[in-house]
């Protein structure tokens, strides 16, 4: 009886409270909020103070957990997030120049070039020839052209585009040659064509001798020839140049201010499309965990070259698209063996390097990037009309064992490590010190180890990668990607000629089939490959090209210079309020503005 007066009262207390609570929490004076009241007008202006910082840190603790950034929405600003690194001060890598004549491993520098400068056509992934600047004509295939520049083109600083701005752009481009440091496809195609203005709007070019890739090789960016009076050969790489600090095309966005953290660009309001955003912003971050928090708080609208780890992290995000390109067929990575003087003994046999080529699972190592990629056979790529399936060493572990006794590296019993006269078989592969390519490397390394060869996996930046190694040949193996002409000629990647710098013959390759040749009436012998593309390149008929290229296809599948991996697919993470986001036809990733004018951003 007792318990349950006990809990009836307790019933009857509870509703009293629950009724009576206004007035005993908010409305008495002698209330909870009453007091509260008092006692915080008797402190101020202490109390203003501590309420601002309260407010204060629950806006910073809010946004630092990633509910949602506390931002101003304007559709007129369009901001990307770039990953810059920071400097051995623990400062953000900024700007230091943008010159687009000049080769540069500088992602910053070729996103902006492209959207400040404008080349005279632009050639895609198919070969066809688009007019960007200029249209053309061709009044000998191969021979001579005609090009007319558009009519009412204005450069950022107001003054007209004429053929003065082409030809001191084409004459300092031919003087690029002569410096390996500067020395580029359009400043060696320069050799062999002559340019002439016949007014300001049209000129002319002829080709001493066919050029494969002529196209390819006019597609350079036109710089403003009234702003580089001071632009030479000994400065072009460097920032003292106003032109390299402030630069001036007919782009879609002007380059405005540059600050720790901040690059600004603003609209070309002469371009001749229409752009929906008045200001570019290119946000810098010091690494990839701080770019990716910066999305996923709707901090920046989009960012480019994230990594798979942090890629999966964003694709499934409700307020993000994962936007990719097709195949970019003009670039390709390998696997490239060093067989000049440094390279190692082993690779010197054919039957080596076959071995490592089919024991190796591309379709492994493209599932290590989320499929972002498409397995290459060889140097020249199904898209082309050159393309020809011939023999070459895929996936077949036996296989690769079976070469791998033929050369006489055995597996002795009870050991991990193949050998050959008392020598293991083991070799370095060099990669860029970055997550994805250190992950292909360790499915290659992987797959090594199961046919008994050991890999190290040495990382460096990629800098000291392309300067301390790649340049001299100091490696054994590389993982290393390459861009490609879209046309077919493969004269700078394979020749011998090429070996050394600023050549691309990276493996040091010359093709053990020899062929005799006359040169200088005496009867010589030379590697085959050279002389394949020697001749494929002075052919204008595509059938006959072809064929050569079916050769040289061959003797490449046969001698394995290098293990072809795949062909790259680029992306690009996108707020969903950016609409209209296009990068499918791209030759590479700082092309992804090129449909920059049809993007808008919806508020709703």
């Amino acid at each position: 009886m007792f318990i349950v007066k006990f809990l009836e009262k307790l019933l009857y207390n509870f509703r009293d409270a629950l009724w009576d609570y206004p007035e005993a929490v908010f409305i008495d004076d002698k209330s909870a909020f009453g007091n509260f009241k008092k006692l915080y007008l008797k402190s101020r202006p202490i109390s203003h103070f501590l309420l601002s910082a309260l407010m204060i840190l629950l806006i910073v603790g809010t946004v630092s957990l990633d509910v949602r950034a506390v931002l101003p929405i304007d559709n007129s600003i369009y901001i990307e997030g770039v990953i810059v690194g920071v400097d051995k001060n623990g400062d953000l890598q900024n700007l230091a120049r943008v010159n687009p004549l000049i080769n540069t491993n500088i992602q910053l520098e070729k996103d902006i070039s492209e959207l400040v400068y404008e080349s005279l056509i632009h050639v895609d992934q198919n070969g066809e020839v688009k007019p960007v600047l200029a249209d053309f004509i061709t009044i000998e295939e191969g021979k001579k052209y005609q090009f007319k520049l558009k009519e009412g083109i204005k450069w950022h600083d107001g003054e007209d585009l004429t053929t003065e701005d082409v030809a001191a752009t084409f004459n300092l481009i031919s003087t690029l040659d002569d410096d390996p440091r500067t020395s580029t496809i359009y400043s060696r195609a320069s050799r062999n064509i002559e340019l002439t203005v016949i007014d300001d709007l049209s000129f002319e070019v002829e080709l001493q001798s066919v050029i494969p890739a002529f196209f390819e090789s006019m597609s350079f960016k036109i710089l403003p020839a009234h702003q580089f009076a001071d632009l030479n050969t000994n400065n072009i790489t460097t920032s003292d140049p106003l032109l390299n600090r402030k630069p001036i095309g007919t782009g879609p966005f002007k380059l405005i201010t540059t600050t720790d953290d901040t690059i600004e660009m603003l609209r070309n309001d002469d371009y001749r499309e229409d752009i929906s955003f008045e200001r570019l912003k290119f946000k810098l971050f010091p690494d990839e965990e701080s770019a990716v928090s910066a999305i996923k708080t709707g901090q920046i609208h989009a960012i480019a070259g994230i990594s798979i780890d942090f890629l999966r992290q964003v694709k499934d995000l409700p307020q993000v698209d994962v936007v990719s390109s097709n195949v970019i067929y003009n670039q390709y990575w390998s696997l490239y063996f060093n067989l000049g003087d440094n390279g190692i003994a082993p690779f010197k046999d054919a039957n080596v390097r076959r071995a490592i080529s089919s024991a190796i699972n591309k379709d492994k190592v493209i599932e290590s990037f989320l499929g972002y990629g498409e397995s290459a056979t060889g140097p020249i790529p199904v898209s082309s009309f050159a393309y020809t399936d011939v023999k070459t060493y895929e996936y077949d572990v036996e296989k690769a064992k079976e070469l791998l006794d033929k050369a006489g590296w055995v597996l002795p019993e009870g050991k991990t490590v193949r050998e050959k006269d008392g020598v293991q078989l083991t070799f370095n592969m060099l990669v860029v010190d970055n997550e994805d390519r250190k992950k292909i490397a360790e499915v290659i390394r992987q797959d090594l180890e199961d046919i008994g060869i050991q890999v190290n996996i040495v990382a460096v930046n990629l800098e000291s990668l392309i300067n301390d190694y790649v340049i001299p040949r100091q490696f054994d193996t590389v993982l290393y990607g390459v861009e490609s002409f879209i046309d077919p000629d493969r004269y700078e990647l394979f020749h011998s000629s090429q070996i050394q710098h600023p050549g691309l013959n990276i493996s040091s390759y010359k093709s053990e089939e020899e062929v005799l040749v006359v040169i200088n009436n005496e009867t010589t012998k030379i590697p085959e490959v050279d002389d394949i593309l020697d001749d494929a390149r002075k052919l204008i008929d595509k059938n006959k090209r072809k064929n050569e290229y079916e050769d040289f296809l061959t003797i490449i599948g046969n001698e394995v210079p290098a293990v072809f991996l795949f062909h790259p697919i680029e992306t690009y993470v996108v707020n969903k309020r950016v609409k209209n986001v296009e990068i499918s036809s791209i030759n590479s990733i700082e092309e992804r503005f090129a449909n920059i004018s049809s993007w808008k951003i919806e508020l709703n």
